[in-house]
């Protein structure tokens, strides 16, 4: 018996075989490229790629100044891509798959130059197939494959100050760390806890004064977008933000539905989920043994769930827990035990292999249109509308109903100046043209509306707001007919940030202080209570259906 579990250990505590390789490289590849699709919601961003490119600025309606995109590194890459003649659609794929192979290429070398040979990094490809979440957003056309690419470049520099802590080192530590932010802020809550384990090395060397300066470079890339952002947008944070974070919600009305995001996880992910909370779980031991670095990535990981199930988790299955997936297998990719590999080739071979619901037997038509309270299948409901090896069967491409109704309004345009109402802007506003005054219902890309309250039937993701009365009009009319007292004057004042000429005026940097200090608060404060949907005011509809 005892000669058999010896067996049983030794066969799990050998590397893999070399030519494991190249099968998983090949594997990989078919897998990434296969399930590579475009999401509705990347229109949107879409949309402000296609207007700078024409000359309108970074806008997404033309009139007005707004951040209607929540990651601008992601965003420029978008846009140089797009530079080239390489239409949108395209882009995102391309600059996906660079980032995800660079991603990759990071891992496996640098788990190879710990074991003698890169070959030997198979497993984490597989396991990388194992997670629906990592499949399924290393396209989609978000932002996800650059923070992939960015948390093991970020990761990578942290561990390496363990064993040397120069200025370059803290430089780039904190550089990877700007650029994180600028592609989606709320990934910093994941590196975070590195800087109170920087905290002891640099005391005891104190080199406080290299440490400051250098960080201090490292930060500026935050810095210049932040000072940007105010100067061209009049916020410091991209209007999406105050779409979601400010609808006059508390966490308490919030957190059910984040653990209903994290139970989904465990229910439709289980891998993902089980990977995830066994990094979290082993904090403890981590401190006892006074492993520091992997304490700070562990609670990193913590910290960043409690987040996501504190605003509610989202609509996208699996969306915010494709990037501590990462982080996860990161670490375990630097703890490395003997018998890792095989273990992960196993749950390759049960999990993915022969799971005829995996996604190595997805098809061009593949279709899952399934919903978990407010939870959905993002990928099963647009895939076989917006998948790359559809996309070359067809001229005009996403073949999808509100995209249709966008082309169609373009090349025959009715009441060009008259505003419209939605609450899916993604493919309609991108297909609809830059002249299309279009009105988020959802605030995403809207000023006015991310500042006042969502209406009760909210949903996770699409906090949904009530046009004001007159509101249509006055972008329709370019003349402030809003009847609410209170909302009129605070929309005079709003349009000098967004739709003023000059930017640079005395009034205009008055009014931008004043909006950020909450000094038009008092205008917008309404204590009635939260109100149902009443739908986009007759005759404003966008015309992509029945209330919408």
């Amino acid at each position: 018996m005892n000669s058999a579990l010896e067996k049983l250990l030794s066969f799990f505590q050998k590397p893999l075989p070399k030519f494991f390789f190249p099968i998983s490289c090949i594997l990989f590849v078919y897998v990434v490229i296969a399930n590579s699709w475009v999401t509705e919601d990347a229109y949107i961003s879409f949309r402000t790629v296609d207007n700078f490119l024409n000359g309108f600025g970074l806008r997404w309606n033309t009139y007005e100044r707004v951040q209607a995109y929540t990651h601008p590194l992601w965003l420029f890459g978008l846009i140089v891509l797009s530079f080239c003649k390489i239409p949108v659609y395209y882009s995102s794929l391309i600059l996906s798959w660079i980032c995800v192979g660079t991603t990759v290429y990071l891992f496996i070398s640098r788990f190879g130059k710990k074991e003698g040979d890169w070959q030997y990094g198979s497993w984490i490809l597989l396991t990388l197939l194992i997670s629906r979440a990592f499949v399924d957003f290393s396209s989609s056309g978000l932002e996800n494959p650059l923070s992939f690419l960015l948390i093991i470049l970020f990761l990578s520099k942290a561990f390496d100050l363990e064993k040397k802590v120069d200025f370059r080192g803290i430089f780039l530590f904190f550089f990877y760390l700007s650029l994180s932010y600028l592609n989606r802020q709320d990934t910093v809550l994941l590196g975070l806890p590195f800087l109170l384990y920087l905290y002891k090395p640099f005391k005891e060397r104190e080199s406080w004064g290299k440490f400051i300066g250098a960080a201090v470079l490292g930060l500026l890339p935050v810095l210049f977008w932040s000072i940007f952002s105010l100067i061209y947008y009049g916020y410091l944070f991209p209007n999406t933000a105050y779409a979601k974070l400010n609808t006059d919600l508390t966490v308490s009305h919030l957190w059910p539905y984040g653990l209903d995001y994290l139970e989904n996880s465990f229910r439709w992910d289980i891998f993902t989920s089980l990977s995830i909370s066994s990094i979290i779980l082993l904090l403890p031991y981590f401190v006892w043994k006074k492993r520091f670095l992997h304490a700070a990535t562990s609670a990193g990981i913590g910290l960043y769930v409690l987040y996501v199930c504190s605003i509610g988790g989202d609509f996208m299955a699996g969306r915010f827990f494709a990037l501590p997936f990462v982080v996860c297998l990161f670490l375990l990719s630097e703890i490395s035990p003997s018998y890792l590999p095989r273990v992960s080739v196993l749950f390759f071979v049960a999990l993915f292999l022969l799971n005829q619901n995996s996604y190595l037997y997805i098809t061009k038509d593949y279709t899952r249109l399934r919903n978990d309270k407010e939870i959905q299948d993002e990928k099963g409901a647009y895939f076989r509308s917006t998948n790359l090896l559809r996309s070359f069967k067809f001229q005009e491409y996403p073949t999808h109903g509100w995209a249709d109704a966008g082309r169609k309004y373009k090349k025959s345009p009715k009441d060009p100046d008259k505003a419209c109402a939605t609450i899916n802007v993604g493919f309609y506003g991108y297909f609809a043209g830059e002249n299309r005054k279009i009105i988020d219902s959802n605030a995403l890309t809207d000023p006015l509306l991310s500042k006042l309250k969502s209406v009760s039937n909210w949903r996770v993701g699409h906090f949904t707001r009530n046009i004001p009365v007159g509101y249509l009009e006055s972008v329709t009319s370019r003349q402030n007919q809003i009847q609410d007292p209170n909302l009129k004057v605070y929309y005079d004042r709003l349009k000098l940030l967004t739709e003023s000429q000059d930017l640079f005026t005395k009034e205009r940097f008055v009014e931008i202080l004043r909006e950020n200090l909450g000094g038009n608060r008092y205008l917008l404060l309404n204590s009635e209570p939260r109100t149902p949907w009443v739908g986009i005011p007759e005759g404003f509809a966008c015309g992509l259906g029945v209330g919408y």
